[in-house]
């Protein structure tokens, strides 16, 4: 609706994975090296969380990309529930044929002869599993004896899980100790900084425009965006795009901190701190 007002090439602020948007911080840069190394070094699980709209979904999708060609990646975006489930989804998505009537044992020893032939031809297979935080016992059991696969000493899969925050205080539990040993590298993704917001939001115009975008954003609405949403990604989105569409219906194209408060008392139904225009009325001056 408001592209071509802007000088947008497509909208900024749209809900997906693509990787041109990636933003990457000094944290999202640290994290996505290590998480590569682990993997294609073969050194043991991986961890990954994050509260809901943080970019663990966009942070698992582009380490997939990263791990090239030399890797086989499977992705599993939505959890199993039950360790056959689980075979199952990762025999698929690896290329093994399974049948409808295979148990558990025949699943198992399928995919286990398959990442074994893989190994011989000297390929990484990285199983990524998303909202691993609703696996369930039966499951996360299933993962620690696929985990336990190797040859000559080496893993034959490569386990990353990306989860809430609720999975490291499941993983506390005595019980999943065993589990929780075979985690080598661990990372939390924490909301962005208010500076990372700044450079977030420019770099997000910047791909959708090739630079050309005529939308401007003054410091302070975007301190306001960034109180708002506590610097979760999701949210900064959200607000960005209605702020858009709202100056576009205006007809104005630089966005105030009054303009961001009609946002987050008009058009969004989270409980953000909303700020209140200054009493003049004045837009900001910076």
């Amino acid at each position: 609706m408001y592209l071509d007002f802007y000088n947008l090439n497509e909208y900024p602020f749209a809900i997906s994975c693509d990787a041109r948007f990636f933003y990457e911080s000094n944290v999202h840069r640290e994290a996505l090296a290590n998480m590569q190394y682990t993997i294609e070094q073969r050194k043991g699980m991986v961890l990954v969380t994050g509260e809901i709209g943080a970019g663990k979904t966009f942070l698992g999708n582009m380490l997939a990309g990263r791990l090239g060609v030399g890797a086989t990646t499977v992705v599993v975006s939505h959890p199993p529930r039950s360790s056959k489930q689980l075979l199952r989804a990762v025999a698929a998505r690896s290329g093994v044929t399974v049948g409808k009537a295979d148990d558990v044992s025949s699943l198992a020893d399928a995919l286990e002869e398959h990442l074994e032939r893989a190994h011989r031809r000297g390929r990484t297979v990285a199983l990524i599993l998303d909202e691993a935080q609703d696996l369930t016992p039966n499951a996360l059991e299933e993962l620690r004896l696929m985990w336990n696969w190797e040859r000559q000493g080496q893993r034959l899969l490569q386990i990353v899980l990306i989860a809430q925050p609720e999975l490291r205080d499941l993983l506390l539990e005595p019980r999943w100790e065993a589990l929780r040993q075979r985690i080598v590298l661990s990372y939390h993704l924490g909301p962005l900084s208010a500076e990372d917001t700044t450079a977030y939001i420019a770099h997000r115009l910047h791909v959708a425009s090739d630079g050309r975008c005529l939308a401007d954003f003054t410091a302070e609405a975007i301190r306001t965006i960034h109180e708002a949403s506590d610097g979760i990604p999701r949210l900064i989105n959200t607000i960005c795009d209605n702020s858009l569409l709202a100056a576009y219906a205006k007809g104005v194209y630089r966005i105030y901190t009054d303009l961001i408060s009609e946002i987050l008392r008009d058009m969004t139904c989270w409980n953000a701190g909303i700020a209140q225009p200054a009493p003049s009325g004045r837009p900001d001056t910076e």
